[in-house]
C-alpha cells in the first residue's frame, strides 16, 4: 500500500528543523514536548529513514532530513496560501481578527482607536499579539500588522501612515544646558543609549556639539526600556516622537534635532486583503491616525519661552476625526 505524507507530520517536522530542539519546537507548536517527540518518531518510522540525529545539543539534520526540508517548505507554502485565499473571501464583518504591533505603539492615543474601533464594529473582536515579527502574518498568526520599515517585504500589502521620527527627551523637571536656570552639571547629562551601533544618536556631531561632555551611563536594546529609564531620571535619551510627546512627565530638548527612522505600515497579506474586517480595520485606523501624521512625524516643534520651560502644543484631541471605514 502506498504511503501519504501527512501534512501535519510535516508541521512538525518543520518546527523541529527550524528549532533544532523539541522543546522550542512545542512551544512554537503549541503541544507538549512529549507530543513532538513522538510524532518525529513515528513519522521516522512510517518513512524508513532517520531524520534527525539526536545530540546533547539539540536536533540536528541528517542528510535525509536536509533533502527533505525544501520540499516540506513547500507544502506548507501551497498549505498556508489555500488557508489565506480560503479566508480571505470572508465578508462578515464579525468574528476574530488578529493583530500584531510593537510594543512602542502600545500607548493611549492607538488603544484609543482600538476601542472607537470595537464600538463601530461590535461583531468583531480583536486579539492583539505585541510583537515584532511580521513572519506571523505569512504563517496567518496574525490578520494585520502595525508596523515600522522602509522596506515591507513583497508579499505584504497596506497603507503607508507616515515617517517616525525620534528626538531627544527628558523627565520634565531636567534643565538643559543654555536654558534659565541651567546648572553647571547640567552640562555633562547622563545618557541613556541605544545598543544597535548604527543608530547610536551619541555619536551624532549635533549631539556632541551640544554635550560635548555627556557621558553615556546605560545602553538598552529596546525603546520601552529606555522610555521608563529617562522618566525614572536615569538621564537623556532619544525616543520615538509618538511616545515622548504625548507623556506630560517628559519633554523634549535641545537642539530639538528630528531623526527620521522608519516608515509607519498597516500592512497584511495580499491574499487578505479583500477579507471584510481586515479591510474595515487598515481603513478604519489608516483614517483614525491619519489627521495625527504630526504626532508620528514630530511636527510640534517647542516653542522657547522667557520662562524656565517650554511649551509644546499638541493637534492629538480625543474624538476629533469621525472615520468613514468605506474608503
Amino acid at each position: 500500500m502506498r504511503f501519504m505524507i501527512d501534512w501535519d507530520d510535516i508541521r512538525f517536522f518543520l518546527a523541529v528543523a527550524r528549532r533544532g530542539s523539541i522543546t522550542a519546537a512545542a512551544r512554537d507548536l503549541g503541544v507538549n514536548h512529549s507530543t513532538v517527540s513522538r510524532r518525529i518518531a513515528a513519522f521516522e518510522d512510517s518513512l524508513g529513514v532517520r531524520l534527525f540525529d539526536r545530540l546533547a545539543t539539540g536536533y540536528a539534520l541528517t542528510p535525509a532530513g536536509q533533502e527533505m526540508v525544501p520540499s516540506a517548505q513547500r507544502m506548507e507554502e501551497e498549505a498556508l496560501g489555500l488557508d489565506r485565499r480560503l479566508y480571505g473571501r470572508d465578508t462578515e464583518l464579525s468574528g476574530l481578527l488578529r493583530v500584531t504591533t510593537a510594543g512602542t505603539f502600545v500607548n493611549p492615543f492607538l488603544m484609543e482607536q482600538v476601542g472607537r474601533f470595537l464600538v463601530e464594529y461590535p461583531g468583531i473582536d480583536i486579539e492583539m499579539v505585541v510583537s515584532s515579527d511580521l513572519a506571523n502574518l505569512h504563517a496567518r498568526e496574525v490578520d494585520v500588522a502595525i508596523r515600522a520599515t522602509m522596506n515591507p517585504p513583497e508579499t505584504l500589502v497596506g497603507r503607508r501612515i507616515g515617517r517616525l521620527t525620534a528626538t531627544l527627551y527628558a523627565r520634565s523637571d531636567f534643565v538643559a544646558p543654555g536654558e534659565p536656570g541651567a546648572a553647571n552639571s547640567a552640562g555633562a547629562p547622563d545618557v541613556i543609549a541605544y545598543l544597535e551601533g548604527a543608530r547610536d544618536y551619541t555619536t551624532a556631531s549635533w549631539f556632541r556639539d551640544t554635550y560635548p561632555t555627556a557621558r553615556v551611563r546605560l545602553r538598552l536594546n529596546n525603546i520601552e526600556a529606555a522610555y521608563e529609564a529617562i522618566l525614572a531620571g536615569v538621564g537623556i535619551g532619544m525616543l520615538p516622537c509618538h511616545m515622548g510627546d504625548i507623556d506630560p512627565r517628559l519633554r523634549r530638548l535641545p537642539p530639538y534635532h528630528l531623526e527620521p527612522v522608519f516608515d509607519l505600515w498597516l500592512l497584511t497579506h495580499a491574499d487578505l486583503r479583500r477579507t471584510a474586517k481586515v479591510r474595515a480595520f487598515i481603513n478604519f485606523m489608516a483614517n483614525a491616525i491619519m489627521p495625527h501624521k504630526d504626532l508620528i512625524e514630530g511636527h510640534r516643534p517647542p516653542q522657547f519661552t522667557s520662562g524656565d520651560r517650554l511649551a509644546m502644543s499638541s493637534s492629538y484631541v480625543a474624538a476629533s476625526v469621525r472615520e468613514d471605514a468605506s474608503t
